[in-house]
């Protein structure tokens, strides 16, 4: 099956959810996950590093066939802006699927003595945008920058038992590149792993990491440009009304 597989495109990922289900395997999101042996487990997650657009596609995905999955989004980004307008709206869409909310964290921001307030902190505005409490989170580029143990900060650590480990194996497609196996091997196996991918990769068919970036990329900028043009035309707007408009103010102050 794995043989000229469509990888990183939209087809590819509904077909491997759908071959889990025809195998009987339970998929779960963090907040859901409860380990067992009488079916095996599929802990999907995702990880936003630069684009909260993108999710939509798989979460679409995942509401369809009836299954849940984590989402976990950056509060500091230099691709997308949380706190947008269009990133309010998006971050409801996935929790009105059913999808749960967590934390994509760089572990730099949490270190000295201010570290756990910025970590309370940010997971009430994440609160705030989701409309529910956050118990989830994961550690961005954890191999390659110092780990971080929130310890009792948080309730599921991503890379803590029993997520990963022993009894759960940890399959992820970062870079566009599989460690240890494709996920379709370890399903025709029955194993019970965590699944993490990186929508922006699997939105729309790409050929390779740098296409996907500079698709990312081009996406966030094509939305600015769009809410740029809407500023401009209130603000020519707003100009041509002004004598009326500031006569209506005092009037209403007074």
């Amino acid at each position: 099956m794995a043989e000229g597989f469509p990888w990183f495109t939209p087809d590819g990922y509904r077909r491997i959810l759908e071959r889990a289900l025809e195998l009987g395997y339970r998929i779960q999101c963090f907040r859901d996950f409860l380990p067992g042996r009488d079916a095996p487990r599929l802990l999907l997650r995702h990880d936003l590093d630069h684009s909260i657009r993108a999710a939509l596609v798989s979460a679409d995905t995942e509401t369809r066939l009836g299954v849940c999955s984590t989402y976990f989004v950056q509060v500091e980004c230099s691709f997308y802006n949380l706190l947008s307008a269009e990133s309010r709206v998006l971050i409801a869409e996935l929790v009105s699927g059913g999808h749960e909310i967590g934390l994509h964290f760089s572990a730099g921001r949490y270190r000295g003595e201010q570290g756990a307030r910025r970590w309370r902190l940010d997971l009430a505005l994440l609160e705030d945008l989701a409309g529910h409490s956050i118990h989830s989170a994961s550690q961005h580029l954890p191999s390659s920058t110092e780990r971080f143990d929130p310890g009792d900060l948080i309730r599921r650590e991503a890379y803590r038992e029993p997520f990963m480990g022993k009894e759960m194996g940890y399959i992820s497609d970062s870079l566009m590149a599989w460690r240890q196996a494709t996920p379709l091997e370890w399903i025709e196996e029955r194993r019970s792993f965590q699944f993490l991918t990186h929508p922006m990769t699997w939105s729309r068919q790409v050929n390779d990491l740098d296409q996907a970036l500079d698709l990312a990329v081009a996406e966030e900028v094509q939305q600015l440009r769009a809410e740029l043009a809407r500023t401009r035309t209130l603000y020519h707007d707003l100009l041509a009304a002004r004598e009326r408009l500031d006569a209506e103010f005092r009037r209403s102050r007074g």
